[in-house]
């Protein structure tokens, strides 16, 4: 199962967090958290107009992201509202299984407190025990530099850029960076 042991930390303000695994009661709190991080934020490639997921896709990702080993949904939880998801999906074909995508997300009144910290540090400590995973990647576009710094501060690396490969809504072009960081393991 792909699940973790949950636990309490403390953002940078003093506020304690539950990390958990993501539950089918979710839902609509995970669904609605990705609306407004996608409507508020020009830092994500998917917009609102494209974003059309079911309150029962949602609820069958949630289930898949549970019953494979290899996947986790981790959401940070404060008074019951769900302010951070982060998503790791390793690959399906055979030659991709050891490694996944990194995807994450964090409420607009909860980033600068540790929220995202937490949750990489907390898949991070998952995938090292995690005998079919070898690496973690993920994609940021340029400018999104908090994110970017808080990748390197856990290692990850810059593997490749995609120039112009974003078109925002102004028309303009932005890089998509490609990372990626090597578990602790032994070959």
């Amino acid at each position: 199962m792909g699940m973790i042991i949950p636990y309490d930390f403390t953002s940078r303000d003093g506020t304690r967090i539950l990390l958990r695994s993501a539950e089918p009661r979710d839902v609509r709190a995970v669904l609605q958290l990705s609306y407004d991080v996608i409507k508020e934020n020009d830092t994500l490639v998917t917009s609102t107009e494209e974003f059309f997921i079911t309150e029962d896709q949602q609820r069958d990702f949630i289930h898949l992201y549970k019953a494979d080993p290899g996947n986790v949904m981790i959401v940070a939880e404060h008074n019951r509202n769900i302010i951070g998801i982060l998503t790791f999906q390793r690959g399906a074909l055979l030659k991709y299984a050891h490694h996944g995508s990194v995807g994450m997300i964090v409420d607009i009144n909860w980033r600068g407190k540790g929220i995202g910290k937490a949750l990489l540090a907390t898949l991070i400590q998952w995938a090292d025990y995690n005998p079919m995973l070898e690496k973690l990647c993920l994609e940021v576009l340029a400018s999104n530099k908090n994110a970017i710094t808080l990748y390197k501060s856990f290692g990850f690396i810059e593997e490749g850029r995609q120039i112009n490969q974003v078109k925002r809504n102004d028309g303009r072009y932005e890089d998509l960076i490609i990372m990626g960081k090597f578990l602790n393991f032994e070959v």
